[in-house]
């Protein structure tokens, strides 16, 4: 018998442990583990006021602050049955579109690309080639550029809240925003190549994957299958996916009839395909949606469409002076979806007369993921047994990665353990 523990792996978000156990060259027992404390959000909103929840769940991620704070407010308002204009609605589109931005820049340039360059950090990188880090970092301060002129922060955004925006932002900002946006779209081109053309694995997951369609790529409403046979209205979601947790593990697990599920970037693509720009709808003729290597493509080419969608907005929006919608508080529940960066993001919601929250449930794009992972890391490592456990481990965390797992914003590590008998 054979034992390798691999320690503080990093350029994964949290904390996870990989158990593997292979006889005869099977594989016999793969087990992802998750060891991050409990965070108790859930428990921290219950009693809690329902105007003070959208502040304090953008706090559950540094990285996808903008996501939960949007998917609060929206759970609130569908409970409460508020309408909020059209203008709000294309600001909170600009929001989740700077969000999307924020993160998925940091994960292709500063997590993913070092390994496909040779290199262990994004610090290593730059000495390489510094100009991949530079357009990395310009498309970032362009997008931390886009939330704060929309919602006044550009982490844990603070103006949008439940009715609209406690504030709007300058014309001309929002027009020099348009000319910051045309500067990076040849960034965001170029990073279409540089992922286009990284060295994947040639590997298959085949499993159902859900996006939200029926309004716009970045801003829809409602869950299909990428088999277009099944569309879920959000408010029914908690009847067709269910949570649980693994023994040994601090993370929750969701599946769907039993089965794991895709969500993200390239779920995303597979579904919203005829909503793309011509542009993008060439590109992905060459990704394959059952490769999850291919996520990586797939953000790439987000990147692009919500530059693209964001200057289109931009360029027609003429703001104006709106009356804050008023809630009229009731004994309710409600459930608010959107496209966070990693995948469909749902927070769900109960309240007395007095507008307390009396029950709260969130279900991150990363739980529904995991399950999907576990299964890839099974599936790919019988193709790769022959390498060298140091490839080995290479290759299941670039496998890891392709996910983009948010498992949580402390520090960053993965500790794998092989066993060979």
């Amino acid at each position: 018998m054979k034992k390798i523990t691999l320690d503080h792996i990093t350029k994964i978000e949290g904390h996870a442990r990989l158990f593997v156990k292979i006889k005869d060259g099977a594989v016999k027992k793969c087990s992802l583990k998750i060891f991050e404390g409990s965070r108790y959000f859930e428990g921290i909103v219950k009693g809690k006021h329902y105007s003070d929840l959208p502040d304090i769940t953008s706090r559950i991620c540094g990285v996808c602050s903008v996501s939960h704070t949007v998917a609060s407010i929206k759970a609130i308002e569908n409970a409460f049955g508020l309408k909020v204009s059209e203008q709000t609605q294309l600001l909170r589109e600009l929001l989740i579109i700077g969000g999307v931005l924020q993160s998925h820049v940091l994960h292709l340039y500063f997590l993913v690309l070092p390994d496909y360059y040779g290199c262990s950090s994004a610090i290593e990188l730059a000495k390489k080639d510094a100009s991949l880090v530079k357009r990395a970092l310009l498309i970032k301060r362009t997008a931390n550029n886009m939330v704060s002129t929309i919602a006044a922060r550009d982490v844990h955004p603070i103006s949008a809240v439940i009715g609209g925006f406690t504030r709007l932002p300058e014309q001309s900002k929002l027009n020099g925003l348009i000319k910051d946006l045309r500067l990076i779209k040849s960034d965001a081109e170029q990073t279409i190549k540089l992922f286009k053309g990284l060295d994947y694995p040639d590997f298959k997951k085949e499993s159902d994957k859900f996006a939200l369609t029926g309004n716009s790529y970045f801003y829809s409403d409602k869950v299909i299958s990428c088999k277009g046979n099944l569309c879920i209205q959000t408010n029914e979601y908690d009847k067709h996916f269910k949570e649980y947790f693994k023994s040994g593990s601090t993370a929750e697990f969701a599946w769907r009839k039993g089965k794991s599920y895709a969500v993200g970037a390239l779920a995303r693509l597979t579904v919203n395909k005829s909503v793309l720009s011509e542009y993008s709808k060439k590109i992905i003729n060459d990704l394959d949606p059952d490769n999850p290597f291919h996520n990586n493509i797939a953000q790439a080419i987000e990147l692009y469409e919500g530059i693209m969608q964001a200057i289109r907005i931009l360029e027609n929006l003429k703001l104006k002076n709106e009356k804050m919608k008023e809630v009229k508080v009731k004994a309710c529940e409600g459930i608010g979806a959107l496209e966070a960066p990693r995948g469909i993001l749902f927070h769900k919601y109960k309240f007395n007369s007095k507008g307390i929250c009396k029950f709260a449930n969130i279900t991150t794009p990363t739980t529904q993921n995991l399950p999907h992972l576990e299964q890839a890391i099974k599936e790919y490592l019988p193709c790769i047994l022959d390498k060298s456990e140091e490839e080995i481990k290479l290759q299941i965390e670039k496998l890891i990665r392709a996910y983009d797992p948010c498992i949580s914003c402390s520090t960053h590590f993965l500790d794998f353990k092989l066993e060979r008998t």
